[in-house]
């Protein structure tokens, strides 16, 4: 059989796609301990393993002089271009197109059996170009949705190979030289490979640290921001208050006796009710309030450029959606209300006197009986009257 390579060169790629693999197991066995790897994880894994296969076995048929009836590194290439676009799939969430897609693998591996080497060139590169293309579809759609470079580097290599295919079929068509149309395509795999390796563990990284950050800056349980989340996040609005001079309210919201609830129910279905609670502040919550979860059982709103008698308003409506009917949770009704406390201050915004200040006012709604508001403008604190319930 006649080389492509001269062996030293086939040699030389496999010990390159040989030891980026090593690479990427070395990172599947660090990952797979987390309690929730990377989606995708398997199918790369799985990928990157079909592609050193592949590639000792293209080693291999060029290092025979035997005539082989089976076109192994042709079924290789196909398999392997689909099996990196159902990775991308996992990673993006969209699994659209993989039956289609697996029926044209299912139809290029099989036709290995009765096209000619021409042929069958044509159609492994024509499919492996149709993978690729989805995958870099798929992987430049998540590089701008999640802000991940890794991603855009795997895209970079599916282009990377969507090129080698016309440049590759030239020579095919023009000379009827597929040897070099061979060396073109397989030399492009190589160095799409690299960077797909290289794109793979960057956009691991990359997503590892945005979830670092968010677990220091969201609260896990509810998905809302924590108090570290809420100061990062009104650092603008607090310096303009203070510049302005404009007026910024706190609403506290502490849920009453949930103490009883997880000893009724249980642990799990007071974690529940939180949940719930938190979904309806978010749904009564404008695109411009900053809204977190501060403590076990206790919220905090903070409503830029807006006064006290405003964000009492908004205090007892929260109240009021809140004591008016029971939380329905695993099918069960489980009446629920809320002490709120409301302050509000004017131009020098300090956030932990704001909290003290609505924190005082929700305590005194809370030994004045819960399922009411308390608001403080400045001092003394004015109750208001306990909200009733239908």
């Amino acid at each position: 059989m006649v080389e492509i390579f001269p062996e030293n060169w086939a040699v030389l790629h496999l010990g390159l796609i040989f030891c980026l693999t090593l690479a990427q197991l070395l990172v599947v066995y660090v990952l797979s301990d987390y309690h929730s790897p990377p989606a995708g994880l398997g199918l790369f894994t799985v990928y990157f393993m079909a592609a050193l296969l592949g590639w000792l076995a293209f080693t291999l048929q060029q290092g025979t002089s035997m005539p082989m009836t089976l076109d192994v590194p042709a079924v290789a290439a196909i398999i392997n271009s689909y099996l990196l676009f159902l990775a991308a799939g996992q990673r993006v969430n969209n699994h659209a197109g993989r039956l289609v897609l697996g029926m044209c693998c299912l139809a290029g591996c099989l036709s290995v059996f009765f096209l000619n080497p021409r042929a069958m060139y044509i159609v492994y590169s024509a499919l492996s170009g149709l993978f690729f293309a989805a995958t870099g579809l798929l992987c430049a759609y998540r590089a701008y949705a999640k802000r991940n470079v890794g991603d855009g580097i795997i895209a970079a290599a599916a282009v990377l190979m969507i090129t080698s295919v016309p440049v590759a079929f030239y020579p095919l068509l023009v000379d009827d030289n597929l040897q070099l149309a061979r060396v073109i395509t397989f030399g492009a795999y190589t160095w799409a490979f690299t960077l797909l390796a290289i794109g793979f563990l960057t956009s691991v990284l990359v997503d590892y640290q945005q979830q670092l950050s968010h677990l220091a800056t969201e609260d896990p349980l509810t998905g809302l921001l924590n108090r570290r989340g809420m100061e990062d996040a009104l650092r603008v609005s607090m310096a303009r208050a203070n510049r302005e001079g404009s007026q910024t309210a706190a609403i506290v919201i502490d849920i009453d006796h949930l103490k009883n609830v997880n000893d009724s129910f249980g642990h799990e279905t007071g974690d529940s009710v939180i949940r719930e609670i938190a979904a309806l502040l978010r749904r009564m919550s404008r695109a411009s309030d900053v809204l977190a979860r501060i403590g076990g059982e206790e919220f905090m709103l903070v409503i830029p450029e807006t006064d006290t008698a405003a964000a009492r308003l908004v205090a007892e409506r929260i109240c009021l959606n809140l004591g008016e009917r029971p939380l329905v949770v695993d099918h069960q009704p489980i009446p629920v209300t809320v002490s709120v406390g409301v302050a509000c201050s004017r131009g020098d915004v300090q956030l932990d006197d704001l909290h003290l200040e609505a924190d005082r006012a929700m305590h005194l709604a809370k030994r004045g009986g819960g399922n009411r508001v308390a608001a403080v403008d400045s001092k003394p604190v004015h109750l208001s009257n306990s909200v009733k319930t239908a």
